[in-house]
């Protein structure tokens, strides 16, 4: 059986849109200068274009291109005398604005010149300046560390002989006080440690100072030794009663 006339196939060709400026300009304005995006393939497709006859296509393209450079053209020259009439200050070598280019040139030139010779020279002297001071001041922070060193010694050497005095007359006591000795011998021999380590940080030194404090604390030592020898008697004679003492004079020794 035939179909019925409604049923039909549809056999209308698909609208062409006219090629012309319109159609071009929606393109770009989607584009957003992007020009690398543009598909030809798929703008002449989605435009039916490829129901037009080749040699049409190409006559139209052809006459839109010369359309718009026919616009161009006329663009260019509406604005041609404008542009002659910025550029004409300019063809003057004497002009204002030429004089003052050449001077803004040479200014520009002398401060390349000081600009290389402040990065090659100045800032690599500037650096050696810098590089020296820090040499300096570190110095001089070792140097207020020894002389806060050598304000301490004589006030801790001055304490180690009261300390030294005391012990030196309670070994001598009986009963002995092995609580009260056992401290004070291990502050004593603290406190001396402490001397020593000072003074062997000023070991570099050679003042009369210097050997005058040195003096005093091998003095201090050999009148300690004499306190040491006494208790440590003291503890092997009576080794229950100073336990405490003992371990003391053991870690000292």
């Amino acid at each position: 059986m035939y179909s019925s006339d409604e049923e039909e196939l549809n056999l209308e060709l698909p609208t062409v849109n006219e090629v012309n400026r319109d159609l071009f300009t929606g393109e770009v304005d989607k584009l957003n200068n992007n020009v690398d995006a543009f598909d030809v393939d798929e703008f002449l497709l989605r435009n039916n274009c490829n129901f037009i006859p080749l040699d049409s296509l190409i006559g139209d393209l052809s006459k839109l291109s010369n359309d718009m450079v026919h616009i161009l053209l006329e663009k260019v020259t509406s604005k041609y005398n404008d542009y002659l009439n910025f550029c004409e200050p300019y063809l003057d070598g004497n002009s204002d604005g030429v004089l003052e280019l050449k001077e803004s040139m040479t200014h520009l030139s002398r401060f390349i010149k000081q600009l290389e010779q402040l990065t090659k020279n100045d800032l690599s002297k500037t650096q050696e300046v810098i590089s020296d001071t820090v040499d300096y001041l570190r110095k001089l922070d070792e140097m207020s560390y020894q002389l806060r060193n050598h304000l301490r010694i004589p006030e801790m050497i001055t304490l180690a002989k009261q300390y030294s005095k005391k012990l030196h007359a309670m070994s001598g006591t009986d009963p002995l006080e092995e609580q009260l000795c056992t401290e004070l011998t291990d502050q004593l021999f603290t406190l001396l440690q402490r001397i020593r380590s000072q003074l062997d940080d000023l070991s570099s030194m050679d003042s009369t100072y210097v050997h005058h404090l040195r003096n005093e604390y091998h003095g201090l030592l050999q009148e300690s030794q004499i306190s040491l020898k006494i208790l440590t008697g003291r503890c092997l004679e009576d080794k229950e009663n100073y336990e405490q003492l003992s371990k003391v004079l053991i870690s000292i020794l």
